[in-house]
């Protein structure tokens, strides 16, 4: 760019008090980005966007024919005062006028062959080219990007229904006109946006859709192989003008799915198979209508020493043999080997961490410890991934090894025990630092199950019982308002379901029976009591209990001979 010859000059075309700078054979301003060649010489050129002092002087006088090359007929033009011109000793210019509420032309916008497009007075007109032409509100209205293509829209349909354009094209120059003509617009039942058909028009609408009424804006564009409604009049197609214009879609947010294309879904849509809890949860089974499924959260809570983690370990031995998923196992409260240690004594029935250390150098160890971890799926993957670690992780390495053991391991089903240690390192008065944090958790759980098509299995503590009243730990039924750390945790579960046990009862039956409560299923809706479970003592497994409500109190010692959890 040569050098200027004035700079912070005002520019009559945005208002802007000292952004346009004169060169030797153009102008710019750069504030609205408006070009205007001089050939030279200031004095050749119209008069600059005619400043407000020069009023209806400053105005060009026009006349009114065919545009023969455009196909649009005198009749057009007359209608909307758009004429021709003599500038600089070039003939035919075109002009278009701008006219007020009054039907006075208050400014004029040329159009040179070459492109350029200089103003008189464009300070002095607000809104959309050819806005005066209509009266206020009705079924529609159509805003182009242009002049001509307002004319061609318009002549096909008789010049009897609302067109109007944008003034200075597309793009970040729509923005102005659109606000300055926002309220004579949301008169209108529907808005069509018939911009050029190209990457600066897909731009042009992405910009302007969003400023309109949500629910009125309409979306139309040429056919393949046009770039506006000019082009297409030029070549005839009067009538797909028109058909573009009706068959315009409506604009909608991301995400909404509406009437065929809900049915279309719909039959499209997989069978949702569950995954059946273990016979000793039949009850669950009902309640929850069938067990697991992909792409859900559940949540699994009680209060301290409920025995949450062994029934996590019982419902992850039993998905091992009657699925073909793989598991991704994150305990983080525990190493890992306490883990394999504890799936291995499931698998065999025996607690021999505390009975039988020795059994570790036996081939049965050994045979059940391949059984389990050596397992392959059909693609060659292990089928239980066991995270080593113990204690607090940070939130996306957290995501980052959920998406890597569903894509690069194939896994379907992921545990993560639990969700307060995630938190943990945040302190003591954390407060709404850590609730923000646990619902961000929350909410990106829920979606990766969506994402990757699988199951999370999420263990949550529960916050202290307010008052004097039964414990968690003396067999009191949480409520989701008990969930520790976030209203989040019960509203973006699918399944919330709670374990209590009254570990201090005096009958060994109840002291060693766990009720599972269903406390929220947006699947089927069915809460309440579920199951009731018992801890071997024998074999380390859980089994079917029954009602400690029902139990006889006969047994009101310290039987040693009954395990606990």
């Amino acid at each position: 760019m040569s050098e200027a010859i004035q700079t912070h000059q005002p520019c009559d075309d945005c208002g802007s008090s000292d952004a346009l700078s004169i060169y030797p054979e153009h102008t710019y301003c750069y504030s609205c980005e408006t070009r205007t060649k001089t050939d030279g010489d200031p004095s050749d050129h119209p008069p600059r966007a005619g400043s407000q002092s020069e009023g209806a002087a400053s105005l060009y006088r026009c006349t009114y024919s065919a545009l023969a090359k455009r196909n649009i007929t005198e009749e057009t033009a007359r209608f909307w005062s758009y004429g021709r011109t003599d500038v600089r000793g070039q003939s035919g210019i075109h002009c278009a006028n701008y006219l007020d509420e009054n039907r006075q032309t208050v400014a004029q916008k040329l159009r040179f062959p070459d492109k350029t497009f200089p103003w008189t007075n464009r300070a002095a007109f607000k809104g959309l080219y050819g806005q005066w032409l209509w009266r206020d509100g009705g079924k529609q209205v159509v805003i182009t990007e242009g002049e001509i293509d307002a004319l061609s829209v318009s002549q096909v349909q008789q010049n009897k229904w609302p067109v109007v354009s944008l003034v200075d094209g597309g793009g970040k120059n729509a923005v102005k006109p659109i606000k300055e003509a926002y309220e004579w617009l949301q008169k209108f039942e529907k808005i069509i946006l018939f911009f050029d058909n190209d990457e600066k028009g897909r731009q042009t609408v992405e910009i302007v859709k969003r400023m309109l009424p949500l629910g009125k804006v309409y979306i139309a564009f040429a056919p393949e192989g046009f770039k506006d409604a000019n082009d297409m009049l030029m070549a005839g197609k009067g009538k797909q003008i028109i058909d573009a214009i009706w068959g315009a879609k409506q604009y909608r947010p991301e995400g909404l799915v509406s009437g065929s294309a809900v049915i279309d879904r719909l039959r499209k849509q997989d069978h949702t198979v569950a995954y059946p809890y273990p016979d000793f949860m039949e009850t669950l089974n009902y309640r929850t209508g069938g067990g697991i499924r992909m792409g859900t959260l559940d949540t699994w809570t009680s209060g301290t020493g409920m025995g949450k983690t062994t029934i996590i370990k019982a419902l992850q031995n039993h998905f091992f043999h009657t699925t073909d998923f793989n598991q991704a196992l994150i305990h983080l409260e525990e190493p890992l080997e306490d883990t394999g240690n504890d799936l291995i004594a499931y698998q065999v029935g025996k607690r021999f961490q505390i009975d039988d250390p020795a059994f570790r150098d036996t081939l049965e160890y050994n045979t059940a410890a391949e059984q389990l971890f050596l397992a392959k799926d059909e693609f060659g993957n292990d089928r239980l991934q066991l995270y080593d670690a113990f204690g607090s992780m940070e939130d996306d390495s957290l995501y980052e090894i959920i998406r890597y053991a569903a894509k690069a391991m194939n896994c379907k089903i992921v545990w993560l025990d639990h969700l307060s240690i995630l938190v943990s390192d945040m302190g003591d008065g954390a407060g709404a630092d850590e609730r923000k944090r646990i619902d961000s958790i929350m909410h990106n759980l829920a979606s990766l199950t969506v994402e990757l098509g699988i199951y999370i299995g999420l263990i949550s503590h529960l916050r202290k019982p307010p008052g004097n009243g039964k414990s968690f730990e003396q067999g009191a039924v949480p409520s989701l308002d008990d969930l520790r750390g976030s209203g989040g945790i019960k509203q973006l579960s699918h399944g919330v379901y709670a374990i209590s046990r009254d570990q201090q009862a005096t009958d060994p039956e109840v002291r060693n029976t766990s009720t599972v409560t269903v406390l929220k299923c947006r699947k089927t809706g069915r809460t309440g009591t579920a199951d009731f479970l018992t801890f071997s003592d024998a074999t380390g497994r859980i089994e079917k209990g029954k009602d400690p409500a029902l139990s006889d109190g006969k047994n009101d010692f310290n039987d040693e001979s009954n395990g606990e959890y």
